[in-house]
């Protein structure tokens, strides 16, 4: 297939069609993708190149719950994962997620990760649904890829929010990103 932007990363463009158990599974929600978000009162746009890792849709084999056995997704060799029906149902929100990143709750995940956890199921109960992504920039482009996106068991610990557009502020002016406040 052809890559959607000029990056090295062209797996994580696209995702291949899996065969799970006799059905086949498709991932075209899960494309990569270009945004660009327009700061409320400064004079600023910021164009994301967004990618998505197959750790949302994904788990690890010894972690499956499947019923009729952990079936890999054919990635890479040296990265093994089981693909985890709960997993890419969620990961349909993910657009949406993506398209609101200024309205959602991000926080400070460590190790130079950011996270934003706040969903509501078609019931309107509230799942606490973690996506975990970086930023960096790459040959003059504002990178944004989602590492994982999983469920949590519960509400996640006391957090400290932070700012997306300090976050795109900094990254595109190339300051230093937000780091959690130590106390």
């Amino acid at each position: 297939m052809k890559r959607l932007f000029n990056l090295a990363d062209s797996e994580y463009q696209f995702w291949k069609p899996f065969d799970y158990h006799g059905t086949e599974i498709h991932f075209e929600h899960l494309v990569a993708r270009k945004h660009t978000y327009v700061h409320p009162q400064r004079n600023e746009q910021y164009t994301l190149y967004i990618t998505l890792s197959h750790h949302v849709f994904t788990v690890d084999p010894d972690k499956s719950k499947d019923p009729y056995g952990p079936q890999i997704y054919p990635h890479k060799p040296e990265d093994p994962r089981a693909f985890c029906p709960t997993r890419y149902a969620l990961s349909f929100h993910l657009a949406h997620i993506l398209e609101t990143l200024p309205e959602q709750f991000c926080y400070h995940g460590g190790y130079s990760r950011y996270c934003t956890c706040k969903l509501e199921d078609d019931d309107g109960n509230e799942i606490f649904y973690q996506v975990v992504f970086r930023v960096w920039k790459e040959q003059g482009k504002m990178r944004f890829h989602v590492e994982s996106a999983y469920p949590l068991p519960g509400r996640p610990a006391k957090v400290k929010k932070v700012n997306f557009w300090v976050i795109c502020h900094n990254l595109l002016n190339n300051k230093k990103l937000p780091k959690p406040s130590s106390k």
